[in-house]
Formats: C-alpha cells, sequence, structure tokens
C-alpha cells in the first residue's frame, strides 16, 4: 500500500518555516504536555542527525571532518547518530565482516555503525573511516578478535581457537572479503586498516 500527500501540503512542508508550525502543532495535539519539549528536542537531533549524515557522504575527502566537537550532549547525540545513519545506509544494512541483514517492518536494524580507527583517537566521521558491523562482529572488532586486513580480508585472532571458547561461525570468516559499499569511494581507507 502506497501513502499520498495532498499537493497543497507536499508544498507547505516544503517551507522550512510552515514544516516547524506544523510540527509544534503535532507535537502540542498528540503529545502530552510532559513530553513535549522532550518530543520537540529529539526532532531536532533527528533533523540535525540527518543533515550531518547527508555531508559525511557527500563530504568525501582525504583530511576527513573533524567534527567541532562542542562538548554538549545534543552535539555529541547528533554527531554519533549522523555517522550511523551514512554508514548503516552505505553498506545497506548488512554486516561488512558475516554479512548479516536482518530489517524489522518499522527499520530496526542489527547492524551498527563502527569506526574503523577510534574516533577518540582520529576524530574521523567519513565512511571512509567506518564500517557496518553486527553487535557480535562490532564487539569482536572493539575487542581486538577480529580485524580487516588492508587486501580487506577478514582476520580472526588465534585467540579465538583456546579450548575454552566456542567461537561459532567467527572462524569462518577468516580470510573471506568483507562486504563494501557500492561504490568503491566509501571502502575503508586503506591508512585506517591493519
Amino acid at each position: 500500500m502506497r501513502a499520498r500527500l495532498d499537493d497543497e501540503l507536499f508544498r507547505l512542508m516544503c517551507d522550512p518555516h510552515a514544516r516547524e508550525q506544523l510540527r509544534s502543532v503535532l507535537i502540542g495535539t498528540y503529545f502530552g504536555p510532559d513530553v513535549q519539549s522532550a518530543v520537540a528536542e529529539q526532532g531536532s537531533i533527528n533533523l540535525a542527525a540527518f543533515e550531518y549524515s547527508r555531508e559525511l557522504v557527500k563530504e568525501v575527502k582525504e583530511t576527513g571532518i573533524h567534527w567541532a566537537h562542542q562538548g554538549d550532549e545534543k552535539s555529541m547525540k547528533v554527531r554519533d547518530q549522523g555517522f550511523r545513519k551514512a554508514i548503516v545506509d552505505l553498506y545497506g544494512y548488512r554486516c561488512a565482516m558475516c554479512g548479516i541483514r536482518m530489517l524489522t517492518p518499522e527499520g530496526h536494524t542489527i547492524v551498527e555503525a563502527a569506526h574503523v580507527r577510534p574516533w577518540s583517537e582520529s576524530h574521523d566521521d567519513l565512511p571512509t573511516n567506518g564500517m557496518a558491523l553486527c553487535r557480535l562482529c562490532h564487539w569482536s572488532f572493539d575487542e581486538g578478535i577480529m580485524s580487516v586486513w588492508e587486501n580487506y580480508q577478514v582476520l580472526v585472532s588465534r585467540e579465538v581457537q583456546h579450548e575454552h571458547n566456542l567461537p561459532g561461525h567467527i572462524l569462518t570468516l577468516r580470510d573471506r572479503s568483507i562486504f563494501t559499499p557500492e561504490q568503491e569511494k566509501f571502502w575503508p581507507a586503506q591508512e585506517n586498516l591493519g
């Protein structure tokens, strides 16, 4: 089933001032006074994160985007959500390492955005410093159990083979190529790997 917006409503929604008025009326009408400010604030964060994710994809440069860290919680939410949206979209909601792709009808996914070089060191949110990873692969990547080699092959640490571990499918990923975005310019940069 497809939805269709009234042409006049669509034109109003294209105007930023009218769109903000409509948003305020909807929040005031459908949400209680105790949560209206929280809903408005989250809407503001979502919009800023969406715009940031578009910038990340548009601004593929070797220098990277260095987030102007303002130290406030809202700025960090915008950065985190924007980076996640850009990376997860580029990878088509698929884990770069194991290939799992699960998406609910509501748009929830098991895939997360991971920085190849930690953001705390690089302050680089460019797609070339990110990979979409499922929660198991993300944890394994952060713990050094799995990594990606310069030729885009999955590396698996020998540590997983200790007799007390039951690594499941992780060992089957060794030496397989990662799943990458369609456009090569969004693949993890070689200097971020290894």
